[in-house]
């Protein structure tokens, strides 16, 4: 606990922990304050229907878990950030015991990635709503979606935390996790998605989509509800990533020097 608590201090002193707070919270206000204004532009809705559906409007605050991006990039810095100013050695000196050290790290960086994503997807929703009251013909909300919405944004926020520490741990260079992170979100993953469209409810933006079980369709692009995984089972598929990246970080930190 006294490791935890240090770790977290840590934290609350570094500016770019800051900066990857306030990245979320402007990701997700862009994420729903802007889909009300794209789907009545278009016309059409992009083939997701009007905001007159509710299941549309629901589409809109969904967008507000959009920040989870920032928890993974702020668990590379929880770890790559201690190796890219040299302070890595004197934390593993302090506590020779490296899994301990590690192990306080990951949930650190779960703890600060799930404060990241409550801050973020609340001000999202609150933007959202504001958004919405533009449109005098939206629809209300379902009951359940701003529920499902905090869910999937705790969940996202705690995983994609362990994720990207984990992610820091194995690769030590702050600016190569960095660029790798970012690639694989706004690079690979689409890619992948554009070529293996079924597999899409195992990436990380699939599976935080369908914890919100939203039910909407569109006529333009292949998409349904029935792509995504169930709201428990993507749970259970984001907790097992973070299990095995811890699982991957502790055996790669045992056999490495720190330097």
């Amino acid at each position: 606990m006294r490791l935890l608590t240090a770790e977290l201090r840590k934290l609350t002193y570094q500016r770019a922990m800051w900066g990857m707070v306030l990245g979320g919270v402007l990701f997700s206000v862009l994420g729903t304050a802007s889909t009300p204004v794209i789907l009545d532009s278009a016309g059409d809705g992009l083939g997701f229907g009007a905001l007159s559906e509710p299941a549309v409007v629901d589409a809109v605050y969904a967008n507000a878990v959009s920040g989870f991006y920032f928890s993974m990039l702020l668990g590379v810095l929880v770890v790559a950030g201690e190796f890219r100013h040299g302070t890595a050695v004197a934390t593993f000196v302090a506590v020779p015991r490296r899994s301990r050290v590690l192990l306080a790290k990951l949930l650190a960086a779960g703890i600060a990635g799930l404060v990241l994503q409550i801050v973020a997807t609340g001000v999202g929703i609150a933007s959202g709503w504001l958004a919405l009251q533009f449109y005098p013909e939206a629809a209300a909300p379902s009951a359940e979606i701003f529920l499902n919405t905090a869910i999937s944004g705790v969940v996202s926020g705690f995983v994609l935390g362990i994720v990207g520490a984990a992610i820091g741990a194995l690769l030590r260079s702050q600016v190569l996790a960095l660029v790798g992170t970012l690639l694989w979100l706004f690079a690979v993953e689409p890619t992948l998605l554009l070529l293996a469209p079924e597999a899409g409810k195992f990436f990380l933006t699939g599976l935080a989509t369908a914890i919100i079980a939203i039910d909407v369709e569109s006529d333009l692009i292949d998409f349904t509800s029935d792509s995504f995984l169930s709201p428990g089972l993507a749970i259970a598929v984001l907790l097992g990533y973070a299990v095995v990246a811890s699982l991957l970080a502790l055996l790669s930190s045992m056999r490495r020097d720190i330097d």
